[in-house]
């Protein structure tokens, strides 16, 4: 038997409305007057492609910040925003110079009434990657590492992955993400911002979503087991999949998202994240959400017998695949589109094995056979 498992964004679902998404919301968190506030500019809740485009531009450094995360494995857009607004604020509290003793600094806008006229430095990002990140594994060490600059601060778990300051980005981008209609369904908090629509409902399929259904229609009848890993959480990928009909294509059970990796974590089964390049998302399709294989998921093993193929976009779902001793297929549909091939070269990727699109998986499935 042989279970093929895709990921969604780069795969099925254009990265791009995720990426804007992001920017969005650490733009917010310098400029909202709820949060740092910095220059007293005009807050807006909704934005033109035009404006938003510039916006992503500015943060992410034309995109070089994004490039360098995937680069490193990094695939959580909460994780990317997180450490990107993270660097920032370390340096203007560090250029501000203020006593932060007694300061609860995830107080954002108390600690925004105490600055004076800063500069947002989005190039220390791309920097703080560049120079002192080799992987995923110790990015958040080094952010940690940065954090301890700061003078006057005790308590530096505020800077650590699923801390306060990752939870608070984590609400504002579902905020952006769901629209302030949904928000609370899925976070359990109410939005604080109540007019915004949701990019939700503004998806870009990478190829026809009645093509991408067909293939996989194709591939079941061919006797291919098929299902999903994504980084999303279950409402983001399932409001997408209801309107492109994958819904109906995928057992509710082989659909794992980031919704499951955070109930996992919250077992308290080990002491690291399970987000890819952890292969527990890929794991937890695999055997079908069974709790009896929860421990061999969250340790990343791989206890079945069937050749397992892994479609993805990014060097996170190579880990993956390399983890759990699967095959690998990469269509060249994610941020940097073709220009990623030589990187899944060194890898070690053959040409077979890298795709034009998703849509190629049942010919690169053929190759595979002979």
């Amino acid at each position: 038997m042989t279970t093929i498992l895709f990921d969604v964004d780069g795969v099925f679902l254009s990265e791009a409305r995720c990426f804007d998404v992001s920017a969005l919301t650490v733009e917010e968190l310098l400029y909202n007057p709820r949060y740092l506030n910095i220059d007293g500019r005009k807050f807006k809740t909704s934005y033109t492609d035009e404006e938003i485009k510039e916006i992503r531009q500015t943060i992410f450094m034309n995109d070089k910040i994004l490039e360098r995360f995937k680069e490193i494995g990094l695939n959580s857009n909460w994780d990317m925003l997180f450490i990107s607004f993270s660097i920032i604020y370390i340096d203007i509290l560090k250029k501000e110079g203020l006593n932060l003793q007694d300061v609860d600094i995830t107080d954002l806008n108390t600690v925004g009434d105490m600055l004076g006229e800063v500069t947002v430095r989005p190039e220390l990002v791309e920097e703080f990657l560049s120079e002192k990140v080799e992987t995923k594994e110790n990015v958040y060490a080094a952010l940690i590492e940065e954090a301890k600059t700061l003078p006057g601060i005790e308590d530096l778990s505020v800077f650590e992955l699923y801390g306060s300051i990752w939870s608070l980005g984590h609400q504002v981008y579902q905020e952006w993400y769901l629209g302030s209609d949904l928000v609370e369904a899925d976070t359990g908090m109410p939005a604080e911002e109540v007019d915004k629509k949701g990019f939700i409902y503004d998806e870009e399929w990478i190829v026809s979503s009645d093509k991408i259904k067909d293939m996989l229609l194709n591939l079941k009848e061919a006797g291919y087991t098929i299902g999903v890993a994504t980084g999303r959480p279950r409402q983001e990928t399932l409001i997408p999949f209801e309107q492109g009909g994958l819904d109906r294509v995928f057992d509710e059970n082989r659909i794992s998202t980031a919704t499951d990796v955070m109930w996992a974590q919250e077992q308290n089964l080990v002491d690291h994240a399970l987000t890819k390049p952890h292969p527990f998302s890929y794991l937890w399709s695999l055997y079908l959400h069974n709790s009896g294989m929860l421990e061999a998921a969250v340790n990343g093993r791989n206890m079945s017998e069937e050749d397992i193929i892994i479609v993805g976009d990014s060097v996170a779902d190579y880990y993956c695949a390399r983890a759990i001793d699967a095959t690998f297929l990469a269509p060249l549909t994610g941020l940097t589109g073709v220009d990623i091939k030589d990187t899944f070269t060194e890898l070690g990727v053959s040409e077979d094995c890298m795709l034009k699109d998703v849509l190629e998986v049942p010919e690169a499935m053929m190759r595979l056979n002979k």
